[in-house]
C-alpha cells in the first residue's frame, strides 16, 4: 500500500470526477496495480495504490512512475503533479 498526493497548480480547476478512471487507464499490466483509491478535495487529490511487489520501495518506484505517466498522459490532469516531485511548485499554500 503506497500512498501519494496530487496537488493543483495555482488557478487548477476541480479534480475530474472520473478521476480514478482517468488514472487506472494509465496505468500498464506491468506496474502490477491492483486497486487505486483516491479522494479529491479543493486543491489536493489524495491517492492509495495497491501495489504488488517484493519490497516496499520498489513498491514506492512503481507507484510514483505509474502516477506521474498518468498525470502526463491525461490531458485533463495538467493541472496536477506529485506533492513531492521536485519541479519548484510544492504544495500550494492554505
Amino acid at each position: 500500500m503506497i500512498t501519494m498526493r496530487l496537488v493543483g497548480s495555482r488557478g487548477a480547476t476541480a479534480a475530474p470526477d472520473d478521476l480514478r478512471e482517468l488514472l487506472t487507464a494509465q496505468f500498464d499490466p506491468a506496474d502490477r496495480i491492483e486497486h487505486l483509491w483516491a479522494r479529491a478535495g479543493h486543491d489536493q487529490i489524495d491517492l492509495v495504490l495497491f501495489v504488488l511487489a517484493d519490497c516496499e520501495a520498489e513498491a514506492l518506484l512503481t507507484a510514483r512512475a505509474a502516477c506521474l505517466r498518468a498525470v502526463e498522459r491525461a490531458p485533463r490532469l495538467t493541472a496536477w503533479h506529485l506533492s513531492d516531485t521536485a519541479d519548484g511548485d510544492g504544495p500550494l499554500p492554505r
